[in-house]
């Protein structure tokens, strides 16, 4: 046996569920990949209860090595599309946001507006920040369980409706300029011609409409569509109603599939609901946090620098 079950001061239990579930080395010096090659299937079934694993007191003392920690669980390599910053790092990794760190970066599920997202990401601790910095986690059922006990005629009238979401590029101006939506949909779309970006666009992205406008951003709108999907049985908020960060520039404009406006109440509950109900990972140096995206959102917390957290994508 490669683990023993751990605990951290900040886990959180829902109903009978600890999240996340924390694993340790059963022994002194033991391999994480051997360990997740010998095990995996039982991984598979502890990240689909839990929603999330941290893996904890392991040597993993670089991006290759958690490279091969990645590959040991056997699953596909999902690519990366979106319009944020990140660099590779090794084979399979990434850095997994190169926006400011001062910035909170909200709660999302990985690519939920693309018509293909990962099923399971993971996080991996290089240099925790000396302050903040934390990844914050919730389980998505969770957040729709709370709003249709706070806010059940908003949610009856979402499932009636669904939401329109309007999503824009950033400016040619404000390319690279430290907001979390970073790059022009020229840059997304490896193209300036408007034609063969909106054909593009239409063939990855889950979007009703594309706008491009004068000052080179472009508006992508989305639905009507309900945000609370299903997964395995169990609910899922999926879509990001308030934006990915607070930059007014990453903001996501959300309203009725009527075209009504969503009552301010009903979002201060959504972020009530988040923050009441998250997990702020304290990152330690070689910790290996394994993410079901199906289930669980995922936030950045403000820190200082410097900070090195690393991505993986699975499909």
């Amino acid at each position: 046996m490669g683990f023993v079950e751990g605990k951290i001061e900040e886990e959180k239990l829902f109903g009978d569920v600890v999240f996340p579930k924390t694993l340790l080395p059963s022994n002194k010096g033991e391999d994480l990949a051997s360990a997740v090659t010998k095990e995996r299937d039982r991984l598979s079934e502890v990240v689909k209860e839990h929603g999330a694993i941290l893996f904890r007191g392991f040597d993993v003392g670089s991006a290759e090595d958690f490279s091969r920690v990645v590959k040991a669980f056997g699953w596909d390599e999902m690519g990366y599309v979106g319009a944020t910053t990140r660099l590779k790092m090794a084979d399979r990794v990434f850095t997994a946001n190169e926006a400011p760190i001062d910035q909170f970066i909200n709660f999302h599920h990985e690519m939920a507006l693309l018509k293909e997202f990962p099923s399971k990401i993971f996080f991996y601790c290089f240099e925790p920040a000396p302050v903040g910095g934390e990844t914050s986690i919730v389980p998505s059922h969770v957040i729709v369980e709370k709003m249709e006990e706070q806010m059940p005629k908003v949610m009856e009238k979402v499932t009636d409706v669904g939401l329109i979401l309007c999503v824009s590029t950033a400016k040619d101006e404000d390319e690279d300029s430290g907001q979390v939506i970073s790059k022009t949909w020229k840059w997304l779309f490896k193209t300036d011609d408007k034609f063969e970006a909106e054909k593009r666009a239409r063939q990855k992205l889950s979007c009703t409409s594309i706008n491009f406008k004068d000052d080179g951003s472009a508006e992508f709108t989305y639905g009507p569509m309900n945000p609370v999907r299903e997964f395995g049985g169990k609910k899922a908020w999926f879509l990001p109603i308030l934006g990915y960060s607070a930059n007014e520039k990453d903001i996501v404009d959300t309203s009725f599939g009527d075209g009504s406006n969503v009552p301010q109440e009903a979002l201060d509950a959504y972020k009530g609901i988040l923050e009441e109900n998250c997990v702020d990972l304290k990152w330690k140096k070689g910790d290996i946090l394994l993410v079901n995206n199906l289930s669980v959102q995922h936030a950045r917390r403000p820190g200082k620098p410097p900070r090195a957290i690393y991505a993986s994508f699975c499909k």
